[in-house]
């Protein structure tokens, strides 16, 4: 079965196990980090991770790449319904996770499970995130915090204006 036919009935199914999740990234195809410029909505994809929920709870929109330099990170949701990146926290704040946010990141290029594709580094987190591509207009995210047991896995879809 083709990798994206697979992600769709997954989602549909509500959860992956975490192998299948890693299974399915690993078939997907790299993304170059050019291709991912402008603004993405993001969606979790629940694995029994224990940050499931967590970023929609927050109310996370998603995902901003205005160049190779800076990345909007986190996006939230307004009560007006625009994205807004939240103003930048110092390192060690207690909102560090938060931190991630007004440019606190850059797209490179990296090999992540033996392919080379797109990678948000953070700034000032311990973290990366690597993409691949499900289709033009969406993206599969597997979160490598340092320290972190298992990946934590997400979605991105393009936001066309």
């Amino acid at each position: 079965m083709k990798p994206e036919r697979r992600l769709w009935e997954i989602l549909e199914q509500g959860r992956a196990g975490v192998e299948e999740a890693c299974s399915l990234f690993d078939a997907l195809e790299p993304v170059e980090p050019q291709v991912m410029l402008g603004t993405w909505k993001g969606r979790e994809l629940p694995t029994g991770h224990p940050l499931d929920g967590w970023l929609e709870k927050t109310g996370w929109y998603g995902k901003a790449f205005h160049n190779t330099e800076y990345v909007d990170p986190l996006l939230f949701r307004t009560p007006f319904g625009k994205p807004l990146a939240l103003p930048p926290f110092p390192p060690g704040s207690a909102v560090n996770l938060l931190s991630g946010a007004r440019g606190a990141a850059r797209l490179r290029k990296m090999e992540w499970r033996g392919k080379t594709s797109a990678v948000m580094v953070y700034d000032h987190l311990p973290i990366h995130d690597h993409f691949r591509k499900v289709n033009d207009d969406v993206l599969l995210g597997m979160m490598d915090w340092k320290g972190m047991k298992r990946p934590y896995f997400f979605l991105l879809a393009r936001v066309y204006t």
